[in-house]
Parts: C-alpha cells; sequence; structure tokens
C-alpha cells in the first residue's frame, strides 16, 4: 500500500514538472538600421500562441505581416531527449525618413495567460548599410595566433589579388577597418581597463591570415573573451552601419607610471569583392550572366594606442593593500567559541570591483597563545567593465593552546576609491572568542603573570628526558663482512637454482604432446560433457549426441594416445585391452558409440534414452579415469 501511494506521489511530480515551462515571448529587431532599408522584426514564443495583439511601429512602414509561422525539433544527446517549440509572428518593415524608429510592445495569450514583449528602439542614420551577412555563405572561425584561411563561397575565383597595404584609416569611413576600444585612457596606477579587439566591416569577409594580438608591455593583463567563431551584429560607426564583431577581450592592469604604449595588433583579412561574369556582348549575355565572387587580402591594423598612467597620491595608509576600485570588507569567525586544541579560523572577505586578483592579504595579528598556519585564499570573481568583480576570501587558520577569553582587535585595510579619488580604509568590528578546556588538557599550579592565565599543556610542550638504557650500535659494522650477507647470498643462490630446474621441467613436460593430451583428455571431456546437457536440457536431439559422441571419441584418442587416422573401434577395444580394462566395460563403451552414432544420423531420432546415455557416459569415463 505504501508503495503504491509512493509511486502515486511521485508521477504526479513528474509530471508537474514536465508540464511546467518557462514560457519565454521575446522580439528580436536590429538595433540600427539606414534610410530606406528593409528589415524584419520577429515576436517569438517557445509555446503555442493562442492570440496574439500586433504592436504599433512609429517612424517605420508596414510592408508585411504579421506571418505566423512554427517549429520544433528534437534533439537526442547521449539518451537524453530535448524537445523545442516557437511560434513566430514576423513583420517586414521598410525605415522612414525619422532618426529613431519605436516599437511598443506586443502582446501574446499563451495557455491562458497573457505575456508582453519588451518596447524597442531601433536608431536610424542616412548612411548605407553594409553587406548583408546572407552574402557570406560561411562565418569565419575567429583568428587565432597561427595563420589560417577561411572558407570561400561557391563560384569563388581561385585568382588573389596582391596583399594590398591599408592606409590610415578614419573610422566610420572605410569599408573595413580594425580596431582596439580601450574604456579609459587616463589611469592611476593599478587602474582596471577593458581593452576589446573588433573587426568592423560593410562586406563579406571569407577568413583571416597573419594575426597579430597586440602585446601589452608594463601591463598586467588576463584574456577575458576568446570566441571561437565569431559572431557579427549591427554598430553604428559615425554615419555610417557596420557588422561589427568582438575577436577578443582583455582585462589590463598598468603596473607602471607615465606614458605606456600597447604595440599594434594586425591581420590579413580575406574580403570577398563581387565580380559580374563577362560572357559575351549581346542582351541575351547580359541577361544569363552570373557574380562570381574574388578574394582580395587587406592588411589591417589598429596602430599603437598610448595610455596615460598617473602615480597613485602620496600618504598612503600603512595598512594599504595595492586594492585599485571600490571595495567592502566582512571579517568573522568560523566559531564563537571553541576547546582548546580545537579549530577555528578567522576569515577575511573583500569584496567589490577592481584589481581584486591584485590585492595583498591583509594584516592580522592573532593573541600569542594560538598556533597559526598558512593563509588560504579563494577567488570568486568575474571580469566586467569595472575589472574584477566579485569577492576574495582570505582565511587565517588557527589553534587556541589555553583557554580563556580572547579579544581579537580590529582590522584595517585601506585601497584606493577610484570614484572618489581618494584613499578609504574600512574598518572591521572587535571580535571576541572564548575558549573553554578541551579534552586530555591538564591545568597545573603554574601562571603568566603578564597575562593572569594558568599556562597548561606543560607535559606536552617540554618532554621529559629519556632515562632507559640507549641502544648502542657499534661503530665500523658492514653488512659485507656479517654472516646475514652471506646467508642471503646462499639462499639467492638456491633459489635461482631450484627456479632454473622446475622451468626445465615445466619446458619438457609441454614438449611431451602424449602426455599433455593424456593430462587434458578427462577435462576436455567434462567441457563436452557440459555441451551435451545443454543440448539435453533443451530437448534437441541430434545437437546432444553429436557432442556426446565426440566427448567419448575425444576422450580416448587422447587418453590412450591413439591417432585419429587410427581411431578404429578394433584399435580401441585392443588398447582398452591392454590396459586390463574388463569385458564388460570395453563392450558397454562401444555399444554406447554406436548408438550415439545411429541416433546421430538417423532421421527419425528421438530423446527416450538421453539421460541414460549421458548418465552413462559420464560413468564410463569416470571409470577409465580411475582405471588408466
Amino acid at each position: 500500500m505504501f508503495k503504491r501511494i509512493f509511486n502515486i506521489v511521485l508521477f504526479l511530480l513528474l509530471f508537474a514538472t514536465a508540464g511546467y515551462s518557462q514560457i519565454n515571448f521575446e522580439v528580436q529587431a536590429p538595433s540600427v538600421v539606414s534610410q530606406g532599408e528593409q528589415f524584419s522584426v520577429k515576436f517569438t514564443a517557445n509555446a503555442r500562441i493562442e492570440n496574439f495583439t500586433p504592436p504599433t511601429f512609429s517612424g517605420a512602414q508596414v510592408l508585411a505581416g504579421p506571418a505566423p509561422s512554427q517549429s520544433s525539433y528534437t534533439q537526442i544527446i547521449n539518451g537524453k531527449r530535448t524537445d523545442s517549440f516557437e511560434h513566430t509572428y514576423t513583420y517586414v518593415l521598410v525605415a522612414g525618413d525619422q532618426s529613431v524608429i519605436a516599437i511598443s510592445p506586443a502582446n501574446a495569450t499563451i495557455g491562458g495567460n497573457q505575456y508582453n514583449s519588451r518596447p524597442v528602439t531601433i536608431e536610424v542614420v542616412s548612411g548605407g548599410a553594409p553587406a548583408s551577412s546572407s552574402s557570406v555563405p560561411s562565418t569565419p572561425s575567429a583568428p587565432a595566433s597561427q595563420s589560417y584561411g577561411g572558407g570561400y563561397p561557391s563560384g569563388t575565383s581561385d585568382s588573389f589579388s596582391d596583399l594590398e597595404e591599408s592606409d590610415n584609416i578614419t573610422y566610420g569611413k572605410a569599408d573595413l577597418f580594425l580596431r582596439l576600444h580601450l574604456n579609459k585612457r587616463k589611469v592611476v596606477k593599478g587602474e582596471p581597463i577593458i581593452a576589446t579587439l573588433k573587426l568592423y566591416t560593410r562586406s563579406g569577409i571569407a577568413g583571416f591570415e597573419d594575426v597579430k594580438f597586440p602585446v601589452f608591455n608594463g601591463f598586467w593583463s588576463q584574456e577575458t573573451e576568446s570566441p571561437q567563431n565569431i559572431n557579427f551584429s549591427r554598430e553604428k560607426v559615425g554615419n555610417q552601419i557596420y557588422n561589427s564583431a568582438v575577436l577578443r577581450k582583455w582585462v589590463i592592469m598598468p603596473q607602471q607610471t607615465g606614458t605606456l604604449s600597447i604595440e599594434s595588433a594586425e591581420l590579413v583579412c580575406q574580403v570577398q569583392v563581387m565580380e559580374k561574369a563577362q560572357r559575351g556582348r549581346s542582351w541575351l549575355d547580359d541577361f544569363f550572366a552570373t557574380d562570381t565572387y574574388t578574394i582580395q587580402k587587406k592588411r589591417l591594423s589598429t596602430g599603437v594606442q598610448n595610455v596615460t598612467v598617473q602615480q597613485l597620491p602620496a600618504g598612503a595608509p600603512l595598512d594599504y593593500g595595492g586594492g585599485v576600485g571600490r571595495f567592502n570588507m566582512n571579517v568573522h569567525l568560523s566559531k564563537d567559541s571553541l576547546k582548546s586544541n580545537d579549530a577555528g579560523s578567522l576569515i577575511v572577505e573583500i569584496s567589490g570591483s577592481g584589481n581584486l586578483n591584485l590585492i595583498e592579504t591583509p594584516s592580522v595579528r592573532l593573541p600569542g597563545d594560538f598556533e597559526t598556519y598558512d593563509v588560504v585564499t579563494t577567488n570568486n570573481f568575474s571580469n566586467s567593465a569595472d575589472g574584477a568583480q566579485g569577492k576574495r576570501t582570505f582565511e587565517f587558520p588557527f589553534i587556541p593552546r589555553v583557554e580563556g577569553e580572547y579579544r581579537l582587535e580590529p582590522i584595517s585595510y585601506s585601497y584606493y576609491d577610484i570614484s572618489q579619488r581618494r584613499y578609504v580604509t574600512l574598518t572591521s568590528d572587535t571580535l571576541y572568542l572564548k575558549v573553554s578546556k578541551g579534552d586530555g588538557v591538564t591545568s597545573n599550579n603554574y601562571t603568566d603573570f603578564a597575562t593572569q592565565r594558568g599556562v597548561s599543556n606543560l607535559g606536552e610542550d617540554i618532554r621529559y628526558i629519556k632515562s632507559d638504557k640507549p641502544f648502542l650500535k657499534k661503530r665500523g659494522h658492514f653488512l659485507l663482512s656479517s654472516k646475514l650477507f652471506y646467508l642471503i647470498a646462499a639462499l639467492i643462490i638456491l633459489f635461482t637454482f631450484l627456479c632454473d630446474r622446475i622451468l626445465k621441467r615445466n619446458r619438457k613436460l609441454s614438449a611431451d604432446v602424449v602426455r599433455t593430451k593424456n593430462r587434458r583428455a578427462n577435462k576436455i571431456a567434462k567441457v563436452k560433457l557440459r555441451n551435451s546437457q545443454n543440448y539435453l536440457k533443451e530437448n534437441k536431439v541430434q545437437e546432444f549426441y553429436a557432442e556426446l559422441h565426440t566427448a567419448l571419441h575425444g576422450y580416448i584418442a587422447d587418453k590412450l594416445a591413439i591417432p585419429q587416422a587410427d581411431m578404429q573401434k578394433d584399435t580401441i577395444v585392443s588398447q582398452l585391452s591392454q590396459r586390463g580394462v574388463a569385458q564388460e566395460k570395453r563392450d558397454e563403451f562401444i555399444h554406447l558409440l554406436d548408438e550415439c552414432e545411429m541416433i546421430r544420423y538417423s532421421p527419425n531420432a528421438t530423446s527416450q534414452n538421453m539421460n541414460e546415455h549421458y548418465k552413462q557416459a559420464g560413468e564410463l569415463i569416470s571409470y577409465f579415469e580411475s582405471k588408466l
């Protein structure tokens, strides 16, 4: 009864979990378009939309829509099945001459509930739109440190133009450029900077070659983003629209002052240039002319980037730990009360944003009666626009050796606040720890008058002098001159001799084929009998007697060392007679062989005597094994 109730509850929980899923109703639209450009806006839900209330479009003309569509797919990875469903309403719009297109939220009824999409604002620029991503048949992989090529579209010409060196580029006026963006160019020493290497293009890209990433001399740097495949998105530069992609992103922190230069990043882009094939001069030839692509190589460079790094202001506090950013501090004990000789920890947490990964360990003073150990540091932060954001934990393990009540002095930690442009000191509260008498600790009458506390653990800290008679060894005694050495050598020689004799005997026995067959005859016969027993259980008459005949015939051949060519019944009877086997057993064996052969090849074989024949074969083999 209990098992049935448990199964019902489990089924209801699984059904409720399966039936519940997070409903998403989202809108997809470009962030920037050009005047007169056609673009699409999609409203997508991961469940069936029962009723759709369209939004309003300000600054754009609706050419088509809403066009509904549904799609679903099933994915199975490592036996785990994932089902997905999408219901989409698509609009096709054309941008007008206004500077902003405003799209109000759309409303959808899903599962009886109402869902609204977010409002969307699209910027409209007068510059032309970049080449459509659909014109690039394959998305190139993100550039690595080694050089490699990208994929080419069908119809691409195999001819390559000479490598072109791009001149100094004015951002927003070239069709293709590389840019190293720094979110700050004037900082103090240790202040985090986000460096982003981006590619901007208004044409198709087939691949990259000869990639050289910037070198951050004088900076501590860490790579925070390294996409395997680049993904382009629209971005406005000047009065033009570009397809931009992030190639790499770093967080860098200057470790020197003055003007620091970041060496140029370079790469060679394989640009797709469309050419119209000329097949003739007639209007018919022009009509059937096809577009082909030619790959041109262009070398792009970011140029040298300069960062002005100022020295931190003078007058840094003594407890300044190298932190630059904005931080908070939390100090607490792992336990408020302990027993003597039990382990505890003082934990200092520095949280916030800045150069968390470069801050120094805070200065902590524990009472002299505490046995201290190495500090354990734990990092739990991620990279953001302000550097590392999260928490860094410093754990100070200790073991109190003397009972009593302890007062732990406040801990102070200073850092340089970027927003306030000054040093800020964080101070913790006073902590109190009560240490009671631990197990196995005996106090005595000795007193430390400086602290007015009894001294304990003297029996463990100061060991008694051992007064037993010492065990001394005679100097100049070597193993080579001892009797033990010769005894071990003799045993090794004897062991080697015995192993050699045993191995020679085994090799000799293995070479005796007749003796080996004689020894293995009973073992092989037992295997055959087990196989015949399986056929007996399955009532397979032909297979049973074939296996039984093979067992008897093979056993007597191996046991008597009779070659297969001489395996006649007269030979078998003669050999058994010479070995002293009784006439009755000889006749019984030959009769059983005849029975097996007759039933084995009989078309109307029956299974009446299978059990008796199986038992008789086992008894005969046992008799021969003891007799022969």
